[in-house]
């Protein structure tokens, strides 16, 4: 069997909902014809979720396979240098380069030093100022408080994100054997500032505004969170500029997947690679107040997951439960790969659907922050941010805070929330406290409360 070349197409902070194959009526208005073409061809997951809603915990899962309760990586305070990591940790594209293929990634990484996943890493055009070289502070859209940048508009065509799927497809192109290559794409997380050509597209009156907030989840935690954003305070215009100019940011990404593509399509690739979309985590738009990701509300849970395998993958729509850990144990079972050692996620096409799948944030020590990289963002009374843990099944979720001013959270700081995602689909109804669910609920918090006895634990220097 001809061995097939792995195309992963990464993106930050990407909610399903702003692309078209996953876009619901009264919500956002997505342009995406790269996308959805691609999830015509393949098989659409309509329920997974990733591991951890921040980005470094997150992307260590996806390349280990591994939940952070194995890692000791819960937030992005690993990415800091002489992080410790457990002995042995393997990565899926290492398994790929001992197996002959050529890996590289190009584009954003931000992941613990200790981890080497690739043989070319190359994170040009992925710079966190990058989109706003050339911009005009005055022209751009800040949350209140922090002053994250969640609206703005490029103003020429020098556009550096630009870089990463250019390089990527030079590398495509001088490619021997098969390949593993990824594109990781800093969009649209902030700063938020798409090219002009996209931006001018979406019109910010033609938004949802505050219609698409319907309030936080009944926990203390999205409370927080939202307050801590304080996104209620933003005028309506700026939220509705802010969600244009996110729209416009997913559609020049849209516009760097189609260059991807169409350069399989050129060198005659398109039938023997395996191409998957998916991103890191989600997104709030405003909803509760809040932007960003970090919490397990589905805007900023719930991540879009496409398969390509022409030939192989009859296209489909999926409702089972996946988890962004899933990917390395499906790509390399694409390519008759096996696994090197137990991983916590599964082969999406040759493994039974789980009955639960769990994601984790947070570390929960003294100093800890919800944004480390601001040194901001306390728990009430000034306390330290909280870890948290998110269990589901195919109809509930159930989250609770797990450890607090660095020991375990006792009953009374669990601030247990629990949803019924088929009759709540925006999960903001709380039920824990309703008796005909204590029986779900003590089944859930059972599995969350394991789940913490048997983590790693890592030292943070703060």
């Amino acid at each position: 069997m001809n061995r097939p070349n792995v195309l992963w197409l990464y993106c930050d902070e990407l909610r399903a909902d702003a692309l078209g194959c996953y876009a619901t009526a009264g919500g956002l208005s997505p342009r995406t014809p790269a996308v959805d073409a691609l999830a015509a061809g393949g098989v659409v997951f309509e329920r997974c979720y990733t591991t951890s809603p921040v980005c470094v915990p997150s992307r260590t899962s996806a390349l280990t396979g591994l939940l952070p309760e194995r890692t000791g990586v819960y937030h992005n305070e690993a990415a800091s240098p002489g992080f410790p990591l457990p002995e042995g940790l393997i990565t899926f594209p290492e398994v790929f380069a001992a197996s002959g293929y050529a890996t590289a990634s190009f584009g954003k990484e931000h992941i613990p030093p200790a981890l080497t996943p690739w043989q070319l890493d190359d994170h040009a055009g992925a710079g966190m100022r990058d989109p706003l070289d050339g911009c005009d502070e005055r022209s751009l859209v800040r949350t209140p408080g922090l002053r994250f940048v969640v609206g703005g508009r490029h103003p020429g065509d020098d556009y550096r994100p630009d870089e990463v799927a250019r390089r990527a497809v030079d590398w495509m192109r001088r490619a021997s054997g098969p390949f593993l290559l990824r594109a990781s794409f800093l969009q649209p997380h902030t700063p938020v500032v798409p090219p002009r050509r996209w931006a001018r597209l979406f019109e910010p009156g033609a938004q949802p505004g505050r219609a698409l907030d319907r309030g936080p989840g009944d926990s203390r935690f999205e409370r927080r969170f939202g307050e801590l954003n304080n996104g209620r305070w933003m005028a309506e215009s700026d939220l509705r500029r802010a969600q244009a100019d996110y729209l416009a940011s997913v559609a020049w990404v849209d516009e760097q997947i189609g260059l991807l593509l169409g350069a399989l399509d050129e060198l005659g690739l398109t039938g023997e690679t395996v191409v998957v979309l998916t991103s890191d985590h989600g997104a709030h738009l405003g909803e509760g107040g809040a932007f960003g990701k970090h919490t397990f509300a589905p805007q900023s849970h719930r991540v879009p997951l496409v398969v390509r395998r022409p030939g192989h993958l009859a296209p489909a729509r999926r409702g089972d439960l996946a988890q962004s850990l899933d990917l390395g144990p499906t790509l390399l079972g694409l390519a008759g790969l096996a696994l090197p050692a137990k991983t916590d996620g599964r082969d999406l096409f040759a493994d039974p659907a789980p009955g639960h799948v769990t994601a984790t944030i947070g570390y929960g020590d003294p100093a800890s922050r919800a944004f480390p990289n601001r040194d901001a963002g306390t728990w009430y009374g000034g306390r330290g941010w909280p870890r948290r843990t998110c269990v589901r099944t195919p109809r509930y979720r159930l989250d609770a805070t797990v450890r607090l001013d660095g020991r375990p959270a006792t009953p009374d700081e669990e601030d247990v929330f629990l949803a019924d995602s088929h009759a709540d689909p925006a999960e903001l109804r709380n039920l824990a406290d309703d008796p005909t669910c204590a029986d779900v609920r003590g089944t859930l918090l059972g599995h969350v409360r394991a789940l913490a006895r048997s983590a790693v634990e890592a030292h943070i220097s703060y």
